[in-house]
């Protein structure tokens, strides 16, 4: 009788009356799974459906702001998927991913905090009951423009009498495309006011300057320079400067001009520089005449003792 049982449960076997349900492992992909939390492998039964995230579209909105939203194909319940992940890093930089979790209701979300007019990419996660991370299709986008920064290190320097030279480095970020400045010179009447004298786009280079002429001896003149990115304009840097007075101080300034920085002292003007460094020049010139004279004046009269005795 055991016999007859043993025999008939080997042929049931053999002929497949009775199944066994069979788990594949589904082959890990680094570029479309992201980290397993846990340190086994997760093995996934063959009914269960993976969900990807699919359309993910993300859309800037500001200089810092940018819109993700996505669907998924397959409809799946609540119960099936427990939330979302943005990944996110710029695009060009060798930098680690941020990521957001993202509840399992919402397929829209809006990412902030993000540097203006830099590449990043995005793609999207879902997680399931089964612990599994499935990125979608990574998304490329660039936020937009923002104001640049300020010139850095401008100097005014007074070449001559009709001749104000400015010098400048260019801003740390533009914040959008390399563009150039946008300089106005002013002129500073008895009275305090300003009268605009000339406004001047100059494109960027790898040394700055641009040189004022035809302008009117012993004149203080106020100068504005704003770097622009062909979208925005920075906040502008000003600096006061003065011409020299007389025609004749040209030829000794032009190899040694005189400079002002954005901290300077607007009223320690050129003609006060000049007499400090005239009068003590003057003062060595005189001395040395002097001791010049009474130097040759005592050998001639120890010559004239000599020629007596």
């Amino acid at each position: 009788m055991c016999r007859c049982i043993m025999f008939f449960l080997y042929s049931y076997l053999r002929t497949g009356y009775i199944k066994t349900q069979v788990v594949h492992l589904k082959p890990l992909a680094l570029c479309n799974i992201l980290p397993i939390q846990h340190s086994h492998m997760t093995f996934i039964p063959s009914h269960v459906v993976v969900f990807i995230p699919r359309r993910v579209h993300v859309e800037p909105v500001s200089s810092a702001t940018v819109r993700v939203d996505w669907t998924i194909p397959e409809q799946p319940t609540l119960e099936e998927i427990r939330f979302y992940v943005i990944y996110y890093k710029p695009s060009s930089l060798p930098a680690e991913e941020t990521r957001i979790v993202i509840g399992s209701r919402e397929q829209r979300y809006t990412v902030t905090g993000l540097e203006p007019f830099t590449d990043y990419t995005f793609c999207v996660a879902v997680v399931t009951d089964v612990q599994e991370f499935n990125r979608s299709a990574p998304v490329r986008t660039r936020t937009r423009e923002a104001d640049p920064l300020a010139p850095r290190n401008v100097i005014i320097w007074t070449m001559s009498s009709r001749q104000l030279r400015m010098t400048w480095e260019e801003p740390v970020r533009w914040n959008g495309p390399v563009g150039g400045y946008v300089i106005t010179l002013k002129q500073v009447v008895i009275t305090g006011e300003m009268t605009s004298v000339a406004t001047v786009r100059v494109p960027n280079q790898a040394h700055n300057s641009h040189v004022f002429g035809d302008l009117q001896p012993d004149t203080r003149y106020e100068i504005y320079i704003r770097s622009h990115n062909g979208v925005h304009y920075s906040s502008p840097v000003h600096s006061r400067a003065s011409t020299l007075k007389t025609e004749n101080a040209d030829i000794r300034r032009i190899y040694d001009p005189m400079t002002y920085s954005i901290s300077g002292h607007d009223e320690f003007g050129a003609d006060k520089v000049a007499i400090l460094v005239l009068l003590p020049t003057a003062a060595l010139f005189t001395l040395g005449v002097v001791f010049l004279a009474y130097f040759r004046n005592k050998q001639q009269q120890e010559a004239m003792t000599e020629v007596a005795c």
